[in-house]
This record gives C-alpha cells, sequence and structure tokens, in this order.
C-alpha cells in the first residue's frame, strides 16, 4: 500500500469547489488559470523539468489503488497545450522523485518510492536520445525531497522522508562527475514542501510537512548558494501540504494549492513569493480552477507556469488535468529626467516610484528608518508612463547632503506581478 499521508473527512467546501465553472474563481485585474489537455495518465506526486526546447518533462507518480508507482513519462508541449507519452520508461518506478534540469539538457530524477522502499538511486533523461540512464545513488533515501538547479549548474537535493521518519540533509548533485555529495543541513526536516528558484540563483522552500513536528507548516526557508545556508522568511497564509511551486518572471516564485490544514480542506490557492520583501502574497492572482496537492509545477520559456496532476479526495482521486497559469511582461525600463521617472513598458499597468527602504523585510528589533522619497503612481502603458518624485524633508535634506538618492521604482501590469529596480536621483538634476 503507498506510503501516502492520506487525509481523512473531507469538508463539503472542497465538493462545492469542483462544481464551480473553470475561471470563476477570477477576478478582474488578476492573473488566472486556464485549463490545457489532460495528462496521458493520472499521476499524483510526479515530478516536472523544462527541457532544452522550452517543452516540459512530467515523470513518474502514482496512478491509483491497484496499481504501481510510475516508470514512464510524458512532455507538454506549449505551443499546443498538449501532453505526449514517450517510449522510454525508467529503469523502476518513482512516486514523489526530485527531478530538476541540468545545464547539458538532461533532466535529473533521484529518489522516490517504488512499490514498498523508498529510493536512493537516481537517473537521468537525454532529450537526444530519448533513453533514461543510471547515475550515482544519493547516500540517503528520499521521498518527496525537493530539488532546484543552482547557479553553477549542480541541483540541490533538499530534505525528504524515509520510511525511518524525516530527512534534513541536502545533497548535491554535480552533473560533470553524475555523482552526489554532502550539502549543508537544514534547520528542521522537511518533505512535500515547494521548491523554486528565486532571484540571485537563490532558493525558495515553502510549506510542507515539518518531519521535526510531523505536521504540516506554514513556514518557509530560502537557501542562498553564495553562503551555503538557509534563512527563515515570512509564512505561508496557512500551514499547507505539498503545493506545488515554480519559478515567475522577476525572480519571483509561485506556490499554488495543496491541502490547508488549518481549513482542513484541499485549496485552488495561489500565491507570489516576492524575494524583495521576503513575503507572500495573492494579490492579482487568481486561484487554480480546482483544488489539488501534490501536483507537479514547471515555468514555461513564456513566461506561463504549468500545473499538472496531483490528488484530491473526494472521492480519493488522482488527477489527470493540468493548468496553467499565464503571466505578462513585467519587464519595464526607466529614463529620469529631472524629477520625473519615464518607464518604458509593453502592458498595461501601475507605474510607482516609493522610498527604497520598503523594499526590505523589517524586523521588531531594527529601528524603523524615516521615510525619505513619498509614494507616487500613475496608470498607463503600453508605452510611457510618466511618474514625479517626491521627496519628503528628511529626503530631500539627505539629496542636499549627499548629493545623490536612491528610488525605488516599481512596474504593476493590470493583470500580473510586480517587478522592482533601484535608481539614483542625483542633485541638481
Amino acid at each position: 500500500m503507498i506510503r501516502g499521508r492520506i487525509k481523512g473527512a473531507v469538508l463539503l467546501v472542497a465538493l462545492a469547489a469542483l462544481l464551480i465553472a473553470p475561471g470563476a474563481a477570477s477576478a478582474v485585474n488578476q492573473v488566472t488559470f486556464s485549463q490545457v489537455g489532460n495528462l496521458t495518465s493520472p499521476r499524483q506526486l510526479p515530478g516536472a523539468a523544462p527541457l532544452p526546447d522550452g517543452r516540459i518533462l512530467i515523470v513518474g507518480g502514482y496512478s491509483g489503488p491497484g496499481n504501481h508507482a510510475l516508470n514512464s513519462a510524458e512532455i507538454f508541449d506549449p505551443k499546443t497545450n498538449t501532453f505526449s507519452a514517450i517510449g522510454a520508461t525508467m529503469a523502476i518506478g518513482r512516486y514523489a522523485p526530485a527531478v530538476a534540469a541540468l545545464p547539458d539538457g538532461r533532466i535529473l530524477v533521484a529518489g522516490g518510492w517504488d512499490d514498498g522502499n523508498d529510493l536512493a538511486s537516481a537517473e537521468v533523461f537525454n532529450p537526444g536520445s530519448g533513453t533514461f540512464s543510471p547515475v550515482g545513488s544519493m547516500a540517503t533515501v528520499r521521498e518527496d525531497a525537493g530539488a532546484a538547479p543552482l547557479p553553477d549548474g549542480r541541483v540541490l537535493i533538499i530534505g525528504g522522508y524515509a520510511q525511518t521518519g524525516g530527512v534534513n540533509t541536502t545533497e548535491i548533485f554535480d552533473p560533470k562527475t553524475n555523482s552526489f555529495s554532502p550539502g549543508p543541513t537544514l534547520p528542521y526536516g522537511i518533505s512535500y514542501a515547494a521548491v523554486a528558484v528565486i532571484s540571485g540563483g537563490r532558493v525558495l522552500i515553502a510549506g510542507g510537512d515539518d518531519e521535526s513536528t510531523m505536521e504540516f507548516t506554514d513556514k518557509a526557508l530560502v537557501f542562498n548558494p553564495s553562503s551555503g545556508t538557509f534563512a527563515s522568511v515570512g509564512s505561508l497564509p496557512a500551514r499547507t501540504n505539498a503545493p506545488a511551486g515554480a519559478s515567475l518572471p522577476g525572480g519571483r516564485a509561485l506556490v499554488a494549492g495543496g491541502y490547508d490544514a488549518d481549513a482542513s480542506d484541499f485549496t485552488t490557492r495561489a500565491q507570489a513569493f516576492d524575494p524583495a520583501t521576503n513575503s507572500f502574497s495573492s494579490s492579482g492572482i487568481g486561484n487554480l480552477i480546482r483544488p489539488r496537492e501534490e501536483a507537479a509545477a514547471a515555468e514555461l520559456p513564456d513566461g506561463r507556469v504549468l500545473v499538472a496532476g496531483g490528488y484530491f479526495a473526494s472521492p480519493a482521486e488522482r488527477l489527470d488535468t493540468a493548468e496553467v497559469l499565464s503571466v505578462p511582461s513585467n519587464s519595464f525600463s526607466t529614463k529620469l529626467k529631472g524629477r520625473k521617472v519615464k518607464f518604458a513598458v509593453t502592458t498595461e499597468g501601475v507605474a510607482q516610484t516609493t522610498d527604497v527602504s520598503t523594499q526590505v523585510a523589517t524586523t521588531a528589533k531594527k529601528k524603523k528608518k524615516p521615510k525619505l522619497v513619498k509614494t507616487t503612481s500613475a496608470h498607463g502603458g503600453p508605452g510611457t508612463i510618466v511618474v514625479k518624485i517626491k521627496l519628503t524633508k528628511q529626503g530631500s535634506a539627505k539629496l542636499r547632503q549627499k548629493g545623490k538618492l536612491k528610488v525605488r521604482v516599481v512596474y504593476t501590469p493590470d493583470q500580473g506581478i510586480s517587478a522592482t529596480k533601484k535608481l539614483k536621483l542625483r542633485a541638481g538634476k
């Protein structure tokens, strides 16, 4: 029998959510999810990673009672929004594997659960030959560990679950040697978490199961590859098990769905993590079309995010449905002319100038700094949006004293996620 932590009673709220027509959860000025073609097989806790040509490889998972951990794979084509099975199979069925893309185009598939054992073995998919081949094994068996590409081309394998308990260690896969080596230790064991790369090559680990307490968590960590350390950041809005995670344009991350332990229900909630503020927000993001936990997620080359498969219990169902979040471009450039900022944008939205200190998450221990720049904004685009810079008395004094002042500029498309930059205002200009 599968070692899933299947939830018991599911409230009627979850059933009602299924009756809502696709898109009904969308709101004005939100990026929304839309349904795409179905997987060729239901897949609970599959793995997903982007291929060099922009398609997405989906591997493994579990298809339901009476079946086994899947050794099959399929590919999502963003040009047609459809899935197609491939003939290549893994050496072993893998439920809840850790999956990540490698710099040479291969896809690493590590660990997971077969039909009775947690796994340490790993293999790679080669898109050139269309085949899987074995590589070195991990030092520790890991089911539902996280996997994230690092800036140097290696892959960080994060936590996971073993039959003896939770895992608070990490391992690093080197594609040059096809082998694993020990990585930094986590502050606590974590499995079933959303994992995504954010700005600066850092890695977000959000929600999941805190193996030190054996409870679902709302906690989040960020791994910094430069220092090799983990740091706690802002919390999810609820204790959430097995949400899907993927990178978003602008260095942010999407965390969607999962099992909401606070509401005792599966959730359609989606939110973005902003590394500039170390916080999560659902602002500007619509809900998933249907509740799902243990789904796979991966970013597409056009800025969209695929969320596929998963599990829902009312009745127990392994899902073959998939949906995508369409994220309009939030890229912009600026030109400073006097006390005005000219934003060049490609979509309609809001341009804003504000104080740099608002970009940094504050703690109770830190003394609040005086605000130097008043928040001003204007709506417009596509094209040019002009926003005035207004300084406070303290800001004007500092500009006279230092001769320069940093200003934070933000652009938020009407449907999408904001992006930020800094510019320098100089005295006498």
